[in-house]
């Protein structure tokens, strides 16, 4: 299972080529706005996120879902958009924002490429500016569906 995990992306790294998520969500927005998210809510999927995307629409998201909420660290390697990471706890409330972690390439030391993490369930990945733009903040409720995953 681990090998096939990576051949998968090592394939899809190789092609250049994100991975398509299977399943979508709305998102609402303490702004009053609401997008369209893409879903990644297995190892595969988590793993590979926005990796290789060269450009990102403006009212674009990715969000991440897991079993259950945990301390969680995001990296950046080989994610060549600048983005917005929203960690979300179980009650769909905002735990952490980052803004504007930058970017990296497949020539980016591992000791290099930017970290962030906070208490998460999920975990939103945005266009950078795009977390001050719809006013999100600690404590703030998202209204969203997503099933987590079984463990």
């Amino acid at each position: 299972m681990v090998m096939r995990i990576l051949l998968t992306l090592a394939l899809a790294a190789q092609a250049g080529s994100p991975l398509k998520a299977r399943k979508q969500t709305t998102l609402d927005f303490p702004d009053g706005k609401r997008i369209v998210a893409d879903v990644v809510d297995t190892p595969v999927e988590r793993e590979r996120g926005l990796m290789f995307r060269k450009k990102l629409p403006k009212d674009y998201g990715m969000l991440f879902v897991f079993s259950r909420e945990l301390p969680m660290t995001f990296w950046m390697k080989n994610t060549l958009v600048s983005l917005d990471i929203v960690f979300i706890g179980a009650d769909k409330k905002v735990t952490k924002v980052h803004e504007r972690v930058k970017a990296s390439t497949e020539k980016t030391p591992d000791e290099d490429v930017a970290r962030v993490g906070g208490p998460a369930q999920f975990v939103l990945e945005l266009p950078a500016g795009a977390a001050a733009r719809h006013r999100l903040k600690e404590g703030e409720p998202l209204a969203f569906k997503a099933e987590p995953p079984e463990r």
